[in-house]
């Protein structure tokens, strides 16, 4: 057996600790290479999730401007074609003569800007429709993929009921417009009226609201004193007594009423007697679908017979001729909202030159070519199911229905979309074209050509 010396072993007690002492320095080693190696995963994806965000959000910003353009070329656009419809008239009016045996009256070519501007704003998918209708624009220049579209809704202001101060009406005089056209709309001179649930009830400030009460606060919104309206249908007087405040000073929120012209149709829910339900039945019966308003804070006073909702042209001619059928048995009413819609929906022009030509269809005269005798001819006669009893307008009466309408749009909503990528921009503008307009005290000044805005919302 051999035996090791305390000389050797001391040795061999140094080499261990020696050896042990490397392998505590690679080991530190490793743990300094891992942890730097984590130091830098660490910042390496807080780099790339830093860039990118940074990404993200400057294509987001990029799509959101170009959408914005998009929208705003579409209402520029639109605001140029208006401008030229007397020359699109001019072109047109040979063929509408023929078909109508009247000249046109201006053209609603706002209703159709979202496809004639197709090429601008959706070139790629309006290509197809284009050469099938034989227009080449390939050799536009300009004109081509935009990577992204856009889409214009456009709605004449005077096809709905105004509900504020009319543009060019004053005093009594535009009181009792508005009174007439309201009355009517809630159904008052039908008995008993579809809308009767909606009325003589409390509200949720525990207030009893007729349709009386309701016109008579619409128009205490915006006239310019401090007493009440009061309105009689029968005669179609305006008067006014007591004070228009009272009511409101018993809210739990008590206010006062504005006397000064509406800002936006929203702020008619401040009115007396606007309910929810009377706000979905009267005011905005889809959101989504703004050609589905009957109310309006654009208007001159005057329905434009060519573009209103068989509705509300119901509602203005009742509130002169109250007393007959047409107003007061609901299946003379269905038989004209029914067939001006199928009119409409046929043959989308206007019909009514002027509005005696309107006065003259719901009275039944006309020669051959008035839209009632022909729709005698095509329905089989005056006995026809399908075809409404025409109304005898007093003498005193038919001046004033016929200056309640007008055949030209001035006032325009114009609602523009752009959506590039997933960047979605809306634009709501009304524009008026009014060759009677004046640029509020002291400046001076005409209309100009493409128009101004009254209001400019972009979301």
């Amino acid at each position: 057996m051999i035996k090791t010396t305390p000389q050797i072993q001391r040795k061999r007690r140094a080499r261990s600790r020696a050896s042990g002492g490397v392998r505590k320095k690679e080991g530190i080693a490793l743990v300094l290479a891992m942890t730097a190696v984590a130091v830098l995963a660490v910042l390496l994806a807080d780099m790339h999730e830093s860039t990118s965000t940074s990404f993200a959000i400057a294509t987001s910003e990029r799509d959101a401007l170009k959408a914005e353009m998009l929208a705003r070329s579409s209402i520029d656009l639109t605001r140029m074609l208006i401008g030229r419809e007397p020359e699109i008239r001019a072109t047109v009016a040979p063929m509408l003569q023929m078909l109508t045996g009247h000249s046109p009256p201006q053209l609603p070519i706002w209703m159709y800007a979202d496809t004639l501007l197709a090429p601008f704003c959706d070139f790629d998918n309006s290509h197809e429709g284009l050469d099938a209708a034989g227009i080449d624009f390939s050799g536009v220049q300009g004109l081509g993929h935009i990577g992204g579209e856009c889409h214009i809704l456009g709605l004449a202001e005077n096809s709905k009921i105004n509900v504020n101060m009319p543009l060019f009406l004053q005093g009594d005089e535009a009181r009792k417009s508005e009174a007439m056209q309201l009355f009517a709309m809630m159904g008052g001179y039908q008995s008993p009226s579809p809308y009767d649930p909606l009325f003589d009830r409390q509200d949720s400030e525990g207030q009893i609201n007729t349709r009386l009460d309701i016109v008579s606060s619409m128009i205490d919104w915006w006239d310019l004193d401090q007493d009440r309206t009061s309105f009689d249908p029968g005669a179609l007087t305006v008067t006014s007594s007591g004070a228009e405040d009272e009511i409101y000073r018993h809210y739990r929120d008590s206010y006062v009423t504005k006397n000064a012209p509406f800002d936006s149709l929203e702020e008619v829910r401040l009115v007396r007697g606007v309910t929810d339900d009377w706000w979905a039945t009267f005011a905005q019966k889809d959101p989504e679908d703004p050609r589905q308003d009957a109310l309006t804070i654009y208007g001159s006073g005057g329905v434009n017979p060519n573009e209103a909702r068989p509705e509300v042209l119901l509602s203005r001619v009742c509130s002169f001729v109250s007393d007959q059928p047409l107003c007061t048995d609901p299946l003379e009413a269905a038989k004209f909202i029914q067939l001006v819609s199928t009119v409409r929906s046929i043959l989308p022009i206007p019909f009514f030159t002027g509005p005696g030509d309107f006065v003259n269809f719901i009275e039944g005269r006309g020669g051959p070519n008035d839209l009632y005798p022909m729709l005698l001819g095509m329905l089989g006669g005056a006995d026809s199911p399908l075809i409404f009893r025409p109304v005898t307008v007093p003498s005193d009466r038919r001046g004033g229905l016929t200056s309640a309408f007008v055949t030209a749009a001035r006032i325009l909503t114009l609602r523009a979309t752009g959506d590039v990528g997933r960047a979605h921009v809306a634009i709501r503008a009304v524009l008026n074209t009014h060759d009677r307009w004046t640029p509020p005290p002291p400046n001076a000044g005409v209309m100009p050509v493409l128009g101004i805005f009254h209001y400019w919302r972009m979301e």
